[in-house]
């Protein structure tokens, strides 16, 4: 979960929370009719889940975080997305789309996240055991989450270029 209770992807935070937020677990189930017209089903496995919504920037500002919103979209397609009530996840970003007119002030947006495969990464809600051959500049590179975040969130962290011992917890949020 998001510790600081906002919405981001990547070292993006999100200024406001959007207003709508679906989160959208599936299955992948196999459906196939059987001699006498009986239906047979068969689970395949959950599949990664779906998040979606629509939310708005406005003010001043507005147009900058749309640009910068978008940026991530076209150049970093995956990283780290946190929700404020979920477990972060590998996701790519899967879809944007500017709802309406500019209007100036106010943006609103939609946007789509497909959980990507876990990649051994996050495994434990916002941290994971280091494995004493990487630093936060390469858990940074990985997750798309900014350095200075993760020094702030492992003060026991003393410099970002140095191996973090193995066995210690790094936190990512």
């Amino acid at each position: 979960m998001n510790c600081k209770g906002k919405m981001s992807f990547g070292d993006l935070v999100f200024p406001i929370n959007p207003y709508l937020i679906r989160v959208r677990h599936q299955r992948t189930v196999a459906r196939q009719k059987t001699l006498g017209g009986q239906e047979a089903v068969c689970d395949m496995g959950q599949n990664g889940r779906i998040v979606s919504g629509e939310g708005e920037f406005f003010g001043s500002s507005a147009a900058a975080y749309f640009d910068e919103l978008k940026k991530r979209f076209e150049e970093e397609a995956v990283g780290v997305l946190y929700l404020p009530s979920q477990k972060p996840m590998i996701a790519v970003f899967e879809e944007l789309e500017l709802i309406g007119e500019d209007i100036g002030d106010v943006i609103r947006f939609r946007f789509q996240f497909r959980e990507a495969p876990d990649q051994g990464m996050l495994k434990n809600a916002g941290w994971l055991i280091s494995d004493g051959k990487k630093c936060l500049w390469d858990y940074a590179d990985e997750t798309g989450v900014d350095v200075g975040l993760l020094l702030e969130m492992n003060p026991n962290v003393r410099r970002p270029d140095a191996a973090i011992e193995s066995g210690k917890k790094v936190f990512f949020c």
